[in-house]
């Protein structure tokens, strides 16, 4: 997908369906079935609660253990988990956790820090930790249940002392210059899908590289996805709104990077084409370059 058609497609998921629509009726009818099961299902529950773009219900996808109340609550658990997008949700993790593990082995220091600029749950980079004791790891998020659940899943894989949270947007330059020591790793995952404004993005790698200036980058973004607007006219988000998801080519990542000075090494795929993971070294880094 080219970025103007996932560009028109996005503006196209923005817009209301005019109310005489067959597929506003059929929309609405899936709404009020998705939040009906709410009443039920766990992971629906979490997902009108918190959003489903939440670390809540990143969690419970990833825990992929269907709960509800009754049979029929944990059968409807059960579909929502076995869903396309979350599917590609678990095999995202597994891709970056080994993303993960590799950009510690091929860095520099033998004590690498690694942080998660919107970390959630983040379960892939704490499982990392665990198999690598000599790295530590900066959680940040803008949600504080999400770090909250973070830091019990840390304690929980006996990996609390190499962790700590902060309260902060991944956007936010301040917060980024603040970082100490600066991180060798940034982990940025779940996180360009739900930002509309590419200018954002693009803002963003440039302010990596003046602030943290990180050797490595591990990232994903969403480059296609069947379900797309019925998360778009299903779903909701952490804020309340409808869940619109910005699909972006892995190209445009990758030009945004290259500009700040990061070159593409790795690009992985879960089994639906959902996603694409990848992992990004500093050009310097790359070419063997002093700094």
């Amino acid at each position: 997908m080219s970025a103007d058609l996932a560009t028109r497609r996005f503006e196209a998921l923005r817009a209301d369906l005019p109310r005489s629509s067959p597929r506003a009726w059929r929309f609405a009818a899936l709404s009020l079935a998705s939040r009906a099961g709410a009443c039920l299902s766990e992971g629906a529950r979490i997902g009108h609660r918190h959003g489903f773009d939440s670390g809540p219900f990143m969690a419970h996808v990833y825990a992929d253990h269907a709960l509800g109340r009754t049979p029929l609550g944990r059968r409807l658990d059960r579909r929502l988990l076995d869903r396309a997008t979350c599917q590609a949700f678990r095999d995202a993790r597994r891709l970056a956790e080994a993303a993960v593990l590799q950009a510690i082995d091929a860095a520099e220091s033998d004590r690498p820090v690694v942080a998660d600029l919107a970390a959630g749950p983040s379960p892939y980079l704490l499982h990392a930790l665990r198999r690598r004791p000599a790295a530590s790891a900066v959680l940040c998020d803008v949600d504080a249940a999400a770090l909250e659940q973070a830091s019990a899943a840390a304690r929980e894989l006996g990996v609390q002392d190499r962790v700590t949270t902060r309260q902060a947007s991944a956007f936010d330059r301040a917060a980024l210059a603040a970082l100490t020591p600066p991180p060798h790793i940034v982990c940025e995952l779940g996180l360009y899908g739900i930002y509309h404004d590419d200018r954002i993005l693009e803002r963003h790698f440039a302010d990596l590289a003046e602030t943290v200036a990180p050797a490595q980058i591990v990232c994903n973004v969403q480059v296609a996805n069947p379900e797309i607007e019925y998360i778009a006219r299903v779903w909701r988000n952490a804020e309340g709104g409808r869940c619109v998801w910005r699909l972006r080519p892995p190209e445009q990542i990758e030009r945004y990077a290259r500009a700040a000075g990061w070159e593409p090494t790795a690009v992985t795929s879960d089994r639906h084409g959902i996603y694409r993971v990848m992992r990004f070294v500093r050009r310097d880094v790359a070419t063997g370059a002093v700094r």
